[in-house]
Protein backbone atom coordinates (compact mmCIF):
# COMPACT_ATOMS: atom_id res chain seq x y z
CA UNK A 1 0.00 0.00 0.00
CA UNK A 2 1.40 3.39 -1.04
CA UNK A 3 0.72 5.48 2.08
CA UNK A 4 2.01 8.72 0.56
CA UNK A 5 -0.30 8.31 -2.42
CA UNK A 6 -3.24 7.59 -0.11
CA UNK A 7 -2.55 10.70 1.98
CA UNK A 8 -2.22 12.79 -1.18
CA UNK A 9 -5.56 11.50 -2.43
CA UNK A 10 -7.22 12.35 0.88
CA UNK A 11 -5.64 15.82 0.90
CA UNK A 12 -6.95 16.42 -2.62
CA UNK A 13 -10.60 15.81 -1.67
CA UNK A 14 -12.76 18.89 -2.27
CA UNK A 15 -14.14 19.33 1.25
CA UNK A 16 -16.77 21.81 0.13
CA UNK A 17 -18.32 19.24 -2.20
CA UNK A 18 -17.30 16.08 -0.38
CA UNK A 19 -19.75 13.20 -0.39
CA UNK A 20 -20.24 11.62 3.02
CA UNK A 21 -17.30 9.43 4.02
CA UNK A 22 -15.52 9.89 0.69
CA UNK A 23 -12.28 9.41 2.61
CA UNK A 24 -13.43 5.91 3.61
CA UNK A 25 -13.68 5.00 -0.07
CA UNK A 26 -10.10 6.09 -0.67
CA UNK A 27 -8.82 4.15 2.33
CA UNK A 28 -10.75 1.05 1.25
CA UNK A 29 -9.44 1.29 -2.31
CA UNK A 30 -5.89 1.34 -0.91
CA UNK A 31 -6.45 -1.46 1.62
CA UNK A 32 -8.39 -3.99 -0.46
CA UNK A 33 -5.56 -5.01 -2.86
CA UNK A 34 -3.16 -5.33 0.07
CA UNK A 35 -5.58 -7.58 1.95
CA UNK A 36 -5.93 -9.88 -1.06
CA UNK A 37 -2.26 -9.92 -2.10
CA UNK A 38 -1.18 -10.87 1.42
CA UNK A 39 -3.89 -13.48 1.92
CA UNK A 40 -5.24 -11.77 5.03
CA UNK A 41 -8.25 -13.44 6.62
CA UNK A 42 -9.26 -11.05 9.43
CA UNK A 43 -9.12 -7.24 9.45
CA UNK A 44 -9.98 -5.42 12.68
CA UNK A 45 -11.39 -1.88 12.69
CA UNK A 46 -11.25 -0.14 16.06
CA UNK A 47 -12.64 3.26 17.00
CA UNK A 48 -14.88 5.11 19.42
CA UNK A 49 -18.66 5.19 19.20
CA UNK A 50 -19.86 7.01 16.10
CA UNK A 51 -16.42 7.20 14.48
CA UNK A 52 -17.52 5.50 11.26
CA UNK A 53 -16.30 1.93 11.81
CA UNK A 54 -19.36 0.26 10.27
CA UNK A 55 -19.27 2.52 7.22
CA UNK A 56 -15.57 1.88 6.64
CA UNK A 57 -16.09 -1.86 7.07
CA UNK A 58 -18.83 -1.87 4.45
CA UNK A 59 -16.74 0.13 1.98
CA UNK A 60 -13.84 -2.25 2.49
CA UNK A 61 -16.07 -5.27 1.89
CA UNK A 62 -17.33 -3.71 -1.35
CA UNK A 63 -13.80 -3.04 -2.60
CA UNK A 64 -12.58 -6.56 -1.77
CA UNK A 65 -15.62 -8.12 -3.45
CA UNK A 66 -15.06 -5.93 -6.52
CA UNK A 67 -11.62 -7.55 -6.83
CA UNK A 68 -13.20 -11.01 -6.92
CA UNK A 69 -12.82 -12.16 -3.31
CA UNK A 70 -15.77 -12.84 -1.00
CA UNK A 71 -15.75 -10.73 2.15
CA UNK A 72 -18.19 -9.98 4.95
CA UNK A 73 -18.29 -7.45 7.79
CA UNK A 74 -19.60 -7.95 11.30
CA UNK A 75 -19.71 -5.68 14.31
CA UNK A 76 -18.55 -6.74 17.74
CA UNK A 77 -21.93 -5.32 18.78
CA UNK A 78 -23.60 -8.22 16.96
CA UNK A 79 -22.06 -10.55 19.54
CA UNK A 80 -23.79 -8.89 22.50
CA UNK A 81 -25.36 -11.28 24.96
CA UNK A 82 -29.14 -11.43 24.87
CA UNK A 83 -31.17 -9.12 27.06
CA UNK A 84 -31.99 -12.04 29.38
CA UNK A 85 -28.35 -13.05 29.69
CA UNK A 86 -27.37 -9.48 30.58
CA UNK A 87 -30.23 -9.26 33.05
CA UNK A 88 -28.81 -12.34 34.78
CA UNK A 89 -25.34 -10.76 34.86
CA UNK A 90 -26.88 -7.67 36.40
CA UNK A 91 -28.44 -9.78 39.14
CA UNK A 92 -25.44 -12.01 39.85
CA UNK A 93 -22.41 -9.78 39.19
CA UNK A 94 -23.27 -6.06 39.00
CA UNK A 95 -26.38 -4.05 37.97
CA UNK A 96 -24.39 -2.08 35.37
CA UNK A 97 -23.92 -5.24 33.32
CA UNK A 98 -27.54 -5.14 32.24
CA UNK A 99 -26.44 -2.39 29.83
CA UNK A 100 -24.80 -3.68 26.66
CA UNK A 101 -21.37 -2.38 25.80
CA UNK A 102 -18.44 -3.22 28.01
CA UNK A 103 -16.30 -6.35 27.77
CA UNK A 104 -18.16 -9.15 29.46
CA UNK A 105 -21.45 -8.34 27.72
CA UNK A 106 -20.44 -10.13 24.49
CA UNK A 107 -20.60 -13.80 23.60
CA UNK A 108 -16.86 -14.32 23.21
CA UNK A 109 -17.21 -18.07 22.71
CA UNK A 110 -19.39 -17.44 19.66
CA UNK A 111 -16.91 -14.87 18.38
CA UNK A 112 -14.05 -17.35 18.79
CA UNK A 113 -15.96 -19.95 16.78
CA UNK A 114 -16.43 -17.45 13.95
CA UNK A 115 -12.75 -16.53 13.99
CA UNK A 116 -11.75 -20.18 14.09
CA UNK A 117 -13.94 -20.85 11.06
CA UNK A 118 -12.51 -18.08 8.88
CA UNK A 119 -8.90 -18.81 9.83
CA UNK A 120 -8.99 -22.63 9.90
CA UNK A 121 -9.05 -23.12 6.13
CA UNK A 122 -5.70 -22.75 4.34
CA UNK A 123 -5.18 -19.44 2.59
CA UNK A 124 -5.79 -19.88 -1.14
CA UNK A 125 -5.63 -16.47 -2.78
CA UNK A 126 -5.45 -17.89 -6.28
CA UNK A 127 -8.72 -19.81 -5.96
CA UNK A 128 -10.26 -17.31 -3.55
CA UNK A 129 -11.95 -20.18 -1.72
CA UNK A 130 -14.63 -18.91 0.70
CA UNK A 131 -15.48 -20.46 4.08
CA UNK A 132 -19.04 -20.98 5.27
CA UNK A 133 -19.83 -19.99 8.85
CA UNK A 134 -22.54 -18.40 11.02
CA UNK A 135 -22.72 -14.76 12.15
CA UNK A 136 -25.14 -13.28 14.69
CA UNK A 137 -26.97 -9.95 14.44
CA UNK A 138 -28.15 -7.58 17.17
CA UNK A 139 -31.09 -5.16 17.10
CA UNK A 140 -30.08 -2.06 19.07
CA UNK A 141 -33.58 -0.64 18.96
CA UNK A 142 -34.92 -3.74 20.69
CA UNK A 143 -31.69 -4.17 22.68
CA UNK A 144 -31.65 -7.89 21.93
CA UNK A 145 -30.20 -10.48 19.58
CA UNK A 146 -31.99 -10.54 16.23
CA UNK A 147 -30.91 -13.96 14.94
CA UNK A 148 -28.21 -15.69 12.91
CA UNK A 149 -27.21 -15.95 9.26
CA UNK A 150 -25.01 -18.35 7.29
CA UNK A 151 -22.39 -16.53 5.23
CA UNK A 152 -19.56 -17.42 2.88
CA UNK A 153 -16.37 -15.39 2.83
CA UNK A 154 -12.61 -15.53 2.49
CA UNK A 155 -12.11 -12.30 4.45
CA UNK A 156 -13.83 -11.21 7.66
CA UNK A 157 -13.90 -7.54 8.68
CA UNK A 158 -14.69 -7.16 12.37
CA UNK A 159 -15.31 -3.69 13.77
CA UNK A 160 -16.10 -2.44 17.24
CA UNK A 161 -15.44 0.26 19.77
CA UNK A 162 -13.37 -2.04 22.00
CA UNK A 163 -11.88 -4.30 19.33
CA UNK A 164 -8.20 -4.60 20.26
CA UNK A 165 -8.62 -3.34 23.84
CA UNK A 166 -6.25 -4.65 26.51
CA UNK A 167 -6.73 -4.78 30.27
CA UNK A 168 -5.73 -1.78 32.37
CA UNK A 169 -3.22 -1.89 35.20
CA UNK A 170 -5.10 -2.40 38.48
CA UNK A 171 -3.91 0.97 39.82
CA UNK A 172 -5.76 2.86 37.05
CA UNK A 173 -9.10 1.40 38.11
CA UNK A 174 -9.10 3.17 41.46
CA UNK A 175 -10.09 6.64 40.28
CA UNK A 176 -13.62 7.12 38.95
CA UNK A 177 -13.55 9.02 35.65
CA UNK A 178 -17.22 10.02 35.44
CA UNK A 179 -20.40 10.21 37.50
CA UNK A 180 -21.51 6.72 36.50
CA UNK A 181 -18.42 5.15 38.01
CA UNK A 182 -18.44 7.44 41.04
CA UNK A 183 -22.08 6.85 41.96
CA UNK A 184 -22.90 3.40 40.59
CA UNK A 185 -19.53 1.64 40.96
CA UNK A 186 -18.13 3.12 44.16
CA UNK A 187 -16.88 -0.35 45.17
CA UNK A 188 -14.90 -0.70 41.88
CA UNK A 189 -16.38 -4.18 41.45
CA UNK A 190 -17.82 -3.44 37.98
CA UNK A 191 -14.54 -1.96 36.71
CA UNK A 192 -12.51 -4.84 38.08
CA UNK A 193 -14.82 -7.50 36.66
CA UNK A 194 -14.78 -5.89 33.20
CA UNK A 195 -10.99 -5.63 33.32
CA UNK A 196 -10.72 -9.32 34.19
CA UNK A 197 -12.99 -10.21 31.27
CA UNK A 198 -10.65 -8.36 28.90
CA UNK A 199 -7.66 -10.24 30.23
CA UNK A 200 -9.27 -13.68 30.16
CA UNK A 201 -11.63 -13.63 27.18
CA UNK A 202 -10.90 -10.70 24.85
CA UNK A 203 -7.13 -10.31 24.60
CA UNK A 204 -6.68 -13.87 23.28
CA UNK A 205 -9.09 -13.11 20.43
CA UNK A 206 -7.03 -10.22 19.04
CA UNK A 207 -4.31 -12.64 17.91
CA UNK A 208 -6.68 -13.72 15.11
CA UNK A 209 -6.53 -10.25 13.54
CA UNK A 210 -4.06 -10.00 10.65
CA UNK A 211 -4.29 -6.24 10.13
CA UNK A 212 -5.69 -3.30 12.10
CA UNK A 213 -7.31 0.00 11.21
CA UNK A 214 -7.58 2.42 14.14
CA UNK A 215 -9.91 5.42 13.89
CA UNK A 216 -9.07 8.20 16.34
CA UNK A 217 -11.61 10.93 17.17
CA UNK A 218 -10.15 14.37 17.94
CA UNK A 219 -11.68 14.40 21.44
CA UNK A 220 -14.33 12.78 23.61
CA UNK A 221 -16.64 15.68 22.75
CA UNK A 222 -16.94 14.23 19.24
CA UNK A 223 -17.82 10.82 20.70
CA UNK A 224 -20.89 12.41 22.32
CA UNK A 225 -21.71 14.33 19.14
CA UNK A 226 -21.30 11.43 16.71
CA UNK A 227 -23.05 8.88 18.92
CA UNK A 228 -25.93 11.32 19.29
CA UNK A 229 -26.21 11.53 15.51
CA UNK A 230 -26.50 7.74 15.37
CA UNK A 231 -29.35 7.81 17.87
CA UNK A 232 -31.43 10.09 15.64
CA UNK A 233 -31.48 7.38 12.97
CA UNK A 234 -33.44 5.02 15.22
CA UNK A 235 -37.27 5.02 15.27
CA UNK A 236 -38.39 7.82 17.58
CA UNK A 237 -39.86 5.51 20.20
CA UNK A 238 -36.58 3.60 20.45
CA UNK A 239 -34.33 6.62 20.94
CA UNK A 240 -32.66 7.48 24.23
CA UNK A 241 -33.17 10.89 25.79
CA UNK A 242 -30.17 13.20 26.08
CA UNK A 243 -29.71 12.21 29.75
CA UNK A 244 -30.03 8.50 28.94
CA UNK A 245 -27.52 8.80 26.11
CA UNK A 246 -25.01 10.64 28.30
CA UNK A 247 -25.24 7.91 30.94
CA UNK A 248 -24.97 5.23 28.24
CA UNK A 249 -21.78 6.73 26.81
CA UNK A 250 -20.25 6.84 30.29
CA UNK A 251 -20.21 3.02 30.25
CA UNK A 252 -17.74 3.23 27.35
CA UNK A 253 -15.67 6.22 28.38
CA UNK A 254 -12.97 4.55 30.47
CA UNK A 255 -11.91 2.03 27.85
CA UNK A 256 -12.26 4.46 24.95
CA UNK A 257 -9.82 6.83 26.60
CA UNK A 258 -7.57 3.92 27.57
CA UNK A 259 -7.34 2.77 23.96
CA UNK A 260 -6.31 6.27 22.92
CA UNK A 261 -3.46 6.10 25.46
CA UNK A 262 -2.39 2.55 24.63
CA UNK A 263 0.26 1.36 22.19
CA UNK A 264 -0.77 1.21 18.55
CA UNK A 265 -2.25 -2.03 17.29
CA UNK A 266 0.15 -3.64 14.84
CA UNK A 267 0.46 -4.17 11.97
CA UNK A 268 -2.02 -1.61 10.81
CA UNK A 269 -3.12 1.84 9.81
CA UNK A 270 -3.80 4.78 12.13
CA UNK A 271 -6.47 7.19 10.89
CA UNK A 272 -6.77 10.55 12.68
CA UNK A 273 -10.18 12.18 12.25
CA UNK A 274 -11.18 15.83 12.19
CA UNK A 275 -14.22 17.37 13.91
CA UNK A 276 -16.32 17.00 10.74
CA UNK A 277 -15.56 13.27 10.44
CA UNK A 278 -13.12 13.75 7.55
CA UNK A 279 -9.67 12.13 7.67
CA UNK A 280 -6.92 14.43 8.92
CA UNK A 281 -4.02 12.01 8.44
CA UNK A 282 -3.07 8.36 7.95
CA UNK A 283 0.00 6.59 9.24
CA UNK A 284 1.32 3.06 9.49
CA UNK A 285 1.44 1.57 12.98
Amino acid sequence: MDLAKLQASIDAVDRANQTIFQDWQLISQALAPMVIENGLRVVGISGSQGSGKSTLAQYLVEEIVALGVEAVAVSLDDFYLTKQQRRELGETVHPLLQTRGVPGTHDTQLLRRCLDSITAAPVDVANKSPVEFTLPSFDKGLDDRAGFARVQASVLIIEGWCVGVEAQPESLLERAINSLEKVEDSSLSWRRWVNQQIHQHYSPLWSYVDYWVQLRAPSFEQVHQWRGQQETRLPELQRMSRAQLTRFIEHYERLTRWQWQSADLQPGLKVALADNHSVRSVAVS
